[in-house]
């Protein structure tokens, strides 16, 4: 038997045009769903499985990486512009680590102490100082660049050789170059470890002697001296510093509820007396008097004597009278005195002012406007909207709450200005691709995870249902039957009897069929099909394409 495809092709033709049309469109639908899931299956499960071998690696390093890997004919791809080498099978990531470790790959930009395992004779004093101080800056390197915001870093260090006299003696200096993370930024508490880290790592180093900067050239740990800040310490100035923020912080809040948040702009300044005065008073009450000792002092006088000179020879005397005295008339004198000292009440008041008392503030405010979108725009046009400026009345209103929050006192001389000036917009669009592409990379990464089963759901809820459709007869078809008459249904019965029975006669014999309840039954579809013309052209139809519609 001869093969024809051509005839097979017109079968199937004729099969596909006596189709219904509900079933037309499904089947091309099928049939190409089914090739693409097919087709993407195959791909999905062909695809070799990758593991990350190295990441955040310099260019040298990915270099001599992707060479070894060439000449090993391991298969590999690259991610993140260079950064990132993923290999293929995973499951020889970990052998290929600590072969390439081995090797010393990678090695980094930095070398650290590994640089004296190779010693060579003839090496001056001057070169083993500089590879002293080339290994301790690798080192810092690697320890810094393990900081989590940190991307990269270079560090530089000074070693001066020391003088015998002190006052000519120069002390080693640092500089420390940080290259950020995108998004990231260093709090002073790490910039400050980071110099201290790097200050206690290098003898004679003070953290006041390193100098850390950012890729963009920002000094990071700035330090100003005694004469720069007016004789204030930083404990001063971070106080008037957080004292200026606390107010900017309070009336930015407030009108942020007024306004809507970013609509409003503060800035303070305070003026503050750090000086401390004492004062100390002493009062005294006269009428307060209390006996605070008592003394009484009483003398008395005997008779008198008259005696010679002094002398030996004025004391040879024979004069009697120098023995016993004569009466004289001269009589004995007595005194009192009485002494009481008081003591006067006294009251002693010691005042301590405390320093860091505000003198003045000066408060500077701008609001922005308000935007109302134009007159018949649509929601093509929200973008673009009519900036309308503040009344008079509402700035009054806006300058009386910030007088209000800040504790305005005329009396010091405070000073408080609000003004309304429109706000720049930023073009936001830079930050919508950074997001966008974010977006992509994480569906990216989710789609292939659910991928597989993604697809046994289609094949279960989608393409076994379909399937079933197409094989099943619809329920126009399976209706057609209740429109066929009942009568016409026993007729065709009986013409089948009836010609099975002429066909294997071998005479003409009379029909058995009544001829007069025939005529009635034909008379009675005949007025079906007039009533119900809708129906009749179903059935023709259903006869003509071997019960399909």
């Amino acid at each position: 038997m001869k093969f024809d495809i051509g005839a097979i092709f017109t079968q199937l033709v004729q099969l596909y045009v006596k189709l219904p049309l509900a079933q037309k469109i499904a089947l091309p639908l099928l049939v190409a769903g089914s090739m693409g899931v097919i087709v993407f299956v195959s791909n999905w499960a062909n695809q070799p499985d990758y593991a990350v071998l190295f990441s955040g690696m310099q260019e040298s390093d990915a270099a001599s990486v992707v060479e070894r890997l060439k000449d090993q004919r391991i298969g590999f791809r690259i991610r993140d512009d260079g950064r990132t080498i993923e290999v293929t099978p995973p499951s020889v990531v970990h052998e290929l680590r600590l072969e390439f470790a081995a090797a010393g790959i990678p090695k980094g930009k930095s070398a650290g102490f590994e640089i004296f395992d190779e010693s060579s004779l003839g090496q001056t004093g001057f070169v083993e100082m500089l590879k002293a101080i080339r290994a301790l800056q690798g080192e810092l390197e690697r320890t810094i660049r393990s900081i989590d915001a940190v991307r990269d870093v270079r560090i530089h260090i000074t070693k001066p050789k020391r003088s015998v006299f002190v006052k000519r003696d120069v002390l080693p200096t640092a500089s420390v170059l940080l290259r950020l993370k995108a998004g990231n930024k260093l709090s002073k508490s790490q910039v400050k470890g980071i110099a201290n880290l790097v200050s206690n790592s290098v003898e004679r180093l003070t953290p006041e002697n390193v100098t850390i900067i950012d890729s963009h050239g920002n000094i990071l740990n700035e330090q100003q001296s005694q004469e720069e800040m007016g004789g204030a310490d930083s404990t001063k100035l971070e106080y008037r510093t957080s004292i200026e923020a606390s107010y900017s912080r309070r009336i930015e809040s407030m009108l942020a509820e007024i306004l809507g948040p970013g609509r409003a702009v503060a800035r303070v300044t305070a003026e503050l007396d750090f000086s401390k005065h004492e004062k100390e008073e002493e009062a005294y009450d006269p009428g307060g008097q209390v006996v605070r000792s008592s003394r009484t002092i009483e003398e008395g006088a005997g008779i008198g004597s008259q005696a010679g000179v002094t002398g030996v020879v004025s004391n040879l005397t024979n004069d009697p009278s120098l023995i016993s005295p004569p009466n004289s008339g001269d009589g004995s004198t007595r005194r009192s005195e009485s002494l009481t000292n008081y003591e006067v009440s006294r009251a002693v008041s010691r005042t301590v002012s405390e320093s860091g008392t505000i003198e003045r503030l000066s408060v500077a405010v701008l609001v922005d406007g308000q935007y109302s979108a134009p007159a018949g725009a649509g929601q093509e046009a929200e973008a673009v909207k009519n900036y309308q400026p503040l009344t008079n009345e509402m700035l009054k209103k806006i300058e009386n709450l910030v007088k209000q929050s800040v504790g305005f006192d005329a009396t010091r001389g405070d000073i408080v200005t609000v003004e309304n000036i429109k706000f720049f917009e930023p073009d936001s669009s830079l930050e919508d691709v950074f997001v966008q592409a974010e977006s992509r990379e994480m569906i990216r990464d989710w789609a292939q995870t659910l991928a597989p089963y993604f697809l046994i759901l289609v094949l279960f809820f989608l393409v076994r249902p379909m399937v079933k459709f197409l094989v099943s007869p619809t329920e126009a078809e399976v209706d057609l039957s209740r429109l066929l008459p009942a009568g016409v249904e026993e007729l065709e019965a009986e013409l089948e009897a009836e010609r099975g029975r002429m066909s294997s006669a071998q005479e003409m014999l009379e029909p058995t069929v009544d001829i007069e309840e025939l005529e009635e039954l034909l008379s009675e579809n005949s007025r079906m099909v007039k009533e119900n013309p809708q129906q009749a052209a179903l059935l023709i139809r259903y006869w003509l394409n071997e019960g399909r519609l």
